[in-house]
């Protein structure tokens, strides 16, 4: 009898490891996905090379990072600055949204208060003879203003080429954020 029972236990112990392992693949396989950064156009936030997990449940909101197919067919990460609705543009490296002066905390750093210039050149955003991103859609634009290929030369994307939300980053192992 006490070996039925035992038995039994480790049935009942096994059974919730195999369905636990099921979820953790699961979620490992559809909402909480690896990737790798390729490319400079998020410097100084995310560099070549860095592991970051996305989640692809998230909802999208101002300055979250995306990762999404850009027209080139190519995976890219950018920061989502432009919301449906919202009018963009830049002036002398200050961000306005519907003409009112928005700050991008991400950009205080001494990699970019160090560089003689303007971080990110002056532009207003043009969308097919509008002046606003589209419903469904975002604007995006990679950190390193510079050198980033983004909706500034290939306009708005749509929300359904966005793959996901970064929501963390996993290595190097001495970098590890949440976003």
């Amino acid at each position: 009898m006490q070996k039925c029972l035992e038995r039994s236990r480790r049935l009942r112990i096994g059974r919730v490891l195999f369905g636990i392992a099921l979820i953790l693949v699961f979620l490992r396989l559809y909402i909480f996905i690896p990737t790798d950064v390729t490319g400079i156009s998020m410097y100084p936030t995310l560099n070549p090379n860095d592991r970051v997990v996305m989640s692809t449940v998230s909802s999208i909101d101002r300055f979250d990072i995306v990762v999404f197919t850009d027209p080139m067919n190519k995976t890219v990460v950018k920061r989502v600055i432009g919301l449906p609705g919202d009018s963009v543009r830049y002036e002398q490296d200050k961000l306005y949204i519907n003409n009112k002066l928005v700050k991008e905390p991400f950009l205080n750093r001494s990699e970019i208060s160090d560089e003689p210039g303007l971080w990110t050149s002056n532009f207003t955003m043009i969308n097919d003879n509008a002046n606003e991103v589209p419903d469904g859609h975002y604007f995006v634009m990679g950190d390193n203003r510079r050198y980033s290929y983004d909706s500034r030369f290939y306009g708005s994307i749509s929300s359904e080429e966005v793959l996901g939300e970064i929501i963390m980053m996993y290595y190097p192992s001495e970098k590890i954020k949440f976003y």
